[in-house]
């Protein structure tokens, strides 16, 4: 007998779907990379010193202690960065939750990324 007939089976059993419900609630996306709040609090001090500058972001791969680096460029075409203790998916997010537009270069061979605050 199929899963779907509807005709009794030979076992005592009812045929009902089992695990339709067993399925666990997605975790919230507050905890999935969330930012350290030491290192979120230092990005945030830096991105308010110039908040309408385009800043860009790169981090090294693996590791136990992840490491990036957070940077813009000043009016004289230099730069001013800092390193900040986390994943690249954490300074995303922390980019994210003040209010900035992260986004990959059309460049294939870049693979930074590139983060303009949202105008409000």
């Amino acid at each position: 007998m199929g899963l779907f007939d509807s005709s009794p089976s030979s076992s005592s059993t009812p045929n009902t779907a089992h695990g339709v419900n067993d399925i666990p609630a997605p975790r919230s996306d507050a905890t999935v990379n969330a930012p350290p709040a030491d290192q979120h609090r230092r990005v945030a001090d830096f991105v308010k010193e110039v908040p309408n500058a385009k800043y860009v972001f790169d981090s090294r791969r693996g590791g136990e202690n992840p490491e990036a680096e957070l940077c813009r460029v000043t009016p004289q075409g230099g730069k001013s960065c800092i390193k900040v203790f986390m994943q690249s998916t954490s300074l995303f997010k922390s980019m994210q939750a003040l209010d900035y537009f992260c986004a990959l270069p059309a460049e294939p061979s870049r693979t930074h990324m590139e983060c303009t605050r949202i105008p409000r």
